[in-house]
């Protein structure tokens, strides 16, 4: 594991740790900020179009949220294009925002947009305390005519947590998910559209998802494994359990990346399916940690964040029952989640993250 992924995976167990109940079940978190994140977190929106007596150079015309920010000029030159397309178009101009005195380009706003950012800058406020109401704000324009408008649900809304996107009324179409995955101008939001897959009702989607599922299998994963592996357990169920499970767990030779994947899926769905299904997962999950001991701390977190504490024992065992030059072997972090889960599971004192390799 590299350090840049040690700490992304240190980051994750920390924030299980914190217990965040909206953390996200399948990776598809952007480190980049949404629309309305930067809309809300601002100290001032405003439209700017290009100014008449300075070519070139913007001039506020709206102040939207915020005070009237006179006394900065905003740094950016209007281009070429936005300059044409502001001549023609009186009512329109350019989203900006600034924060801690720095200023960001938003986007071309149109009427569309700028109704968007006035609903955005009405019941964000109180999106925090109500962030189902944010999910129904973009879940509303997913299907939208403005594609502008289509792509910024898109972008919020695959961010959110798996079990609002399976309560979703009506889903992105199956046929619109695959021209998706095909234009490589939505390869950060490909995950999403693989989810979406998963939720279609259509024959031709879910038969896509078992062959992509077995292409996955032969190159040995890729970083859409989890993604591809969620939407199968959708599909198929108890059946994509097995499988998954045979083809992937219970084989040696599988990557510990693609482990961990796998992983991931089976407790996405333990946490947000229904009971007979979660019955079924766990204890797949927790046999990893006996079965793969170099991802003991991926099955920690996994059980601690399905909300299941009594393996605490188990998870301990795993380790502390190998060759101790077989226990050191195990990355750091893998070790910290162990531990992190076996303090939690006991709880007791916090035990030392490597104390369970340690001998005397």
């Amino acid at each position: 594991m590299t350090i840049s992924a040690k700490v992304g995976w240190l980051a994750f167990v920390l924030s299980w740790l914190a217990c965040d109940a909206l953390a996200c079940g399948v990776c598809i978190e952007r480190p980049e900020k949404t629309f309305a994140d930067l809309i809300l977190e601002a100290d001032t929106v405003v439209l700017a179009r290009e100014d008449v007596k300075r070519p070139f150079r913007f001039e506020v015309t709206a102040v939207l949220a915020g005070s009237d920010p006179a006394d900065l000029a905003i740094p950016f030159l209007v281009d070429s294009a936005t300059r044409r397309k502001l001549s023609s178009n009186a009512s329109e101009g350019v989203l900006m925002v600034r924060q801690d005195s720095t200023w960001t380009r938003v986007g071309y706003a149109d009427a569309a947009l700028q109704t968007v950012t006035g609903e955005i800058l009405s019941f964000g406020p109180d999106w925090q305390v109500a962030p189902a109401a944010r999910f129904a704000f973009f879940e509303a324009r997913l299907h939208d005519a403005d594609p502008m408008l289509r792509h910024l649900a898109v972008d919020e809304l695959s961010r959110a947590p798996y079990d609002r996107l399976r309560a979703m009324k009506r889903p992105v179409d199956g046929m619109q998910a695959r021209h998706a995955l095909a234009d490589r101008a939505q390869l950060p939001w490909r995950q999403f559209y693989i989810l979406m897959l998963g939720l279609s009702d259509h024959i031709e989607d879910h038969q896509l998802v078992r062959h992509r599922l077995a292409r996955e299998l032969r190159s040995g994963g890729s970083t859409d494994l989890q993604a591809w592996a969620t939407a199968f357990l959708e599909i198929d169920g108890q059946d994509a359990l097995a499988k998954l499970v045979h083809d992937w767990l219970e084989q040696p030779e599988t990557d510990t990346d693609a482990v961990r994947a796998v992983i991931a899926a089976l407790s996405t769905h333990a946490r947000f399916a229904d009971f007979e299904m979660a019955s079924s997962i766990v204890p797949e999950i927790a046999a990893l940690a006996r079965r793969r001991p170099d991802v003991v701390g991926s099955v920690a977190s996994a059980l601690g964040q399905i909300g299941e504490f009594s393996y605490g024992d188990m998870v301990q065992s795993a380790v502390s029952d190998l060759p101790l030059r077989q226990a050191r072997a195990i990355d750091a972090a893998e070790l910290f989640a162990a531990s992190a889960y076996v303090h939690r599971a006991r709880a007791t004192r916090p035990i030392d993250p490597l104390a369970i390799v340690e001998r005397k």
